[in-house]
């Protein structure tokens, strides 16, 4: 151990300045490295990913006709079922869904909405409530002219009444999607009329209608099966409007009680896609096809929803994951602790999961994320992510370094990877270091060691 310490000593004292500067350099760029590399951001190759990771022994998946297709859960965004996802496709009119979203983000149902000439400006045949040049409708019912006949010129007129031109409100659905988690979406218009350089996917879609489900307005308009727009003070007209999607009308052959609203979109280009949010004893899911035949959108959606129904069931981390429930290990103490004031560890009880009939909870793992607001834990099948739930309650604990340990404690370990945190190529570079380092030191000792001299 002396020898040892004195060849360190001497390595760090004696005279290879430059071996030393050497070795210092590559450690201060390798912390640096450590230090200020980003986070990865999700992208299509991530999702692409996620999508090939789905363990085999999932419920097998119904064969549908649709070129690319997908199936989430709307509360916790897993994806149960995927063909194509990320495959770049022309959405058609599904993309007034993004018209919409931001139409609610950014007005008021209140609002007066003019129509300019930009707006009515619109190719003949294409889809219409039949609004003139410089007419006014309030902002409420453009948008059943939006989502029901999925009116062109009301497109237009909501992303010029929001950003004054159209060239300006596709800059902003641009950057919505991408705020979203979109991996393969350029917008260039607000209608979906066709672009060759307008194009989104399945996957997107379903984020997209996501965000929309979350709003009580867009779910109230786009779930009405039939509206009529009576002559008003703005006005002077009626205008009836019928939803595209056969899905929600109890008339159709394709009418589905579990689908609360959606969106169609058609092309000769596109072929038919739909975008569907269903409801189901608590369980939402959305569901896209894109690129089908006629009636096979329908089809297609009818295999996926009831394949989601019928083979996945919701469940509640909050109730069965005792693990990370901090005051059952007080009350359960033999030492009959008091709980603490503050509440620790406690998943939040909305959080919830899907998991396939052939799967229970107690085979999941657990991986740990800091954030911004606390703790995240995604649970994971075979290494799928199954949805992720938050450590609620006040400060989680933090305020108290007794607390904080028995957390830290409990996250790793119940987390099935413990090394997750730490990066993989990390742990290469210091061990290479390590290495190059311990090879120096001998090298040094031997250098700097005055031979013996024998008399």
């Amino acid at each position: 151990m002396e020898k040892a310490n004195a060849s360190l000593n001497r390595f760090f004292s004696g005279p290879p300045k430059a071996i030393r500067r050497f070795l210092l350099t590559a450690l201060a760029v390798l912390l640096l490295a450590v230090g200020t590399r980003p986070a990865a951001a999700a992208d299509k190759a991530e999702i692409d990913a996620i999508i090939a990771s789905i363990p085999s022994d999932w419920p097998k998946a119904p064969s549908v006709s649709a070129k690319t297709a997908v199936l989430m859960d709307a509360d916790s965004g897993e994806i149960l079922y995927a063909k194509d996802a990320t495959k770049a496709m022309y959405p058609a009119s599904t993309t007034k869904l993004m018209t919409a979203l931001l139409t609610l983000e950014n007005c008021s149902l209140t609002d007066i909405v003019d129509f300019p000439f930009a707006a009515v400006n619109i190719p003949a045949g294409s889809s219409h409530i039949g609004m003139r040049r410089g007419e006014q409708m309030v902002l409420r019912e453009c948008l059943y002219g939006l989502l029901l006949p999925s009116a062109n010129e009301v497109a237009n007129a909501l992303a010029i009444h929001i950003s004054e031109y159209i060239d300006n409100f596709v800059v902003l659905m641009n950057e919505r999607a991408y705020q979203l988690g979109a991996v393969n979406t350029v917008f260039t218009n607000a209608n979906g009329l066709h672009d060759d350089g307008h194009y989104t996917c399945a996957y997107d879609l379903a984020v997209i209608m996501q965000a929309c489900a979350h709003n009580t307005a867009f779910v109230e308009i786009a779930s009405t099966p039939s509206y009529v727009h009576h002559a008003d003070a703005l006005l002077d007209k009626d205008i009836p409007m019928t939803n595209t999607d056969l899905m929600i009308r109890s008339s159709s052959e394709y009418y589905n009680p579990d689908v609360v609203c959606g969106k169609t979109g058609h092309t000769e280009i596109s072929g038919y896609n739909l975008v569907s949010y269903a409801e189901r004893d608590g369980m939402h899911l959305i569901s896209v096809v894109m690129g089908c035949e006629n009636g096979a959108q329908y089809t297609s959606t009818q295999s996926l929803l009831d394949y989601g129904f019928n083979y996945f069931h919701q469940v509640l981390p909050g109730e069965l994951d005792s693990s990370l429930n901090m005051n059952a290990s007080f009350t359960s103490s033999p030492l009959a602790l008091p709980v603490p004031e503050v509440p620790l560890l406690v998943l939040d009880e909305g959080g919830t999961i899907l998991l396939p009939e052939t799967i229970t909870f107690d085979l999941l793992d657990k991986r740990v994320e800091d954030t911004e607001d606390g703790k995240l834990i995604t649970y994971v099948y075979q290494g799928f992510p199954l949805g992720s739930v938050r450590l609620s309650g006040e400060d989680n604990g933090r305020s108290n370094p007794i607390f904080v340990q028995k957390e830290e404690e409990a996250l790793s370990i119940s987390s099935a990877e413990p090394m997750a945190a730490i990066d993989g190529w990390l742990i290469v570079s210091l061990a290479a270091l390590l290495v190059l380092l311990i090879a120096f030191i001998v090298m040094t000792a031997r250098i700097v060691t005055p031979k013996k001299k024998y008399t």
